[in-house]
């Protein structure tokens, strides 16, 4: 194990693993940017390939955030940094969107409610194995009530919604709520992540998983998102230290060049 500065992870030394989370991570910015420069921009004439690019970033973001809660000395603080960036960024997105419309170009971008359902599910995740092991059926059955509660709120409010007249404050308010539902990716990513965290002491089942979505992803789909299967070499050659600084980096980039690009976006327009 390391214990300094530099990182608390797992230190593999495997040849040929040499990418260390930070840069991971760098390495995911950039190729968001790329992304997002077509999902803002695509009416100027900005290529569909740009797209491309962001297909492997949610899965390496979801990677290391299996890493990071694992080894994190507060899990709880953790996933209150994460479900902070979510309300932000569904407030602003939707002062934006209500203000400076820009159609056709919508803002349902929020990865920081994805990873918080992800680590919500780790933790219950952890608390089923637990009680297992010391054969609490109270715990057991809370475990599992905690993994159902997200999808009850999130369906519950739907129904609600398509019944009552007053459906759009509560559809506001869905959007201030994460759930299995309404989060970017939906339940696949969450999966994904949830069995990233199970399997993580294996590399190569993590892997699998990747093809396998990646796979189903080109079956049932049109899109490129089968693309994501281009995350399996980072994450084949990630080294098991978390790497230099950055700490805060992803929370105030991510937010503040997807929102740049849109103001810019709407002057242009």
């Amino acid at each position: 194990m390391i214990h300094t500065k530099t990182g608390i992870f797992r230190n593999h030394h495997a040849k040929g693993q040499i990418l260390s989370g930070t840069a991971i991570k760098v390495m995911a910015l950039a190729l968001m940017v790329m992304d997002h420069l077509h999902q803002i921009f695509y009416t100027q004439g900005v290529p569909a390939w740009f797209n491309w690019f962001g297909r492997p970033v949610a899965t390496l973001f979801i990677f290391l955030c299996a890493e990071g809660f694992y080894y994190t000395r507060s899990k709880k603080r953790y996933m209150l940094q994460l479900l902070l960036g979510f309300l932000v960024m569904s407030g602003i997105s939707m002062g934006l969107s209500h203000f400076m419309r820009l159609e056709p170009v919508v803002l349902i971008n929020n990865m920081f409610g994805t990873l918080f359902m992800i680590t919500f599910y780790m933790l219950m995740v952890d608390l089923l194995r637990t009680s297992i092991t010391a054969h609490k059926t109270s715990r057991i059955l809370l475990a599992v009530g905690g993994m159902i509660l997200p999808w009850l709120i999130g369906l519950g409010l739907l129904v609600i919604i398509s019944k009552t007249p007053f459906s759009r404050p509560l559809t506001m308010l869905l959007l201030f709520i994460p759930n299995p539902i309404i989060v970017e990716g939906g339940f696949v990513l969450i999966l994904m992540g949830v069995l990233f965290y199970i399997l993580r002491k294996f590399r190569l089942a993590q892997m699998g998983v990747v093809l396998l979505i990646s796979v189903f992803s080109a079956l049932t789909t049109k899109d490129a998102q089968w693309l994501m299967v281009s995350a399996i070499v980072p994450m084949w050659l990630y080294n098991g230290q978390r790497g230099r600084g950055g700490k805060y980096f992803f929370y105030i980039f991510y937010p503040t060049h997807l929102y740049s690009f849109y103001i810019i976006a709407w002057f242009i327009r």
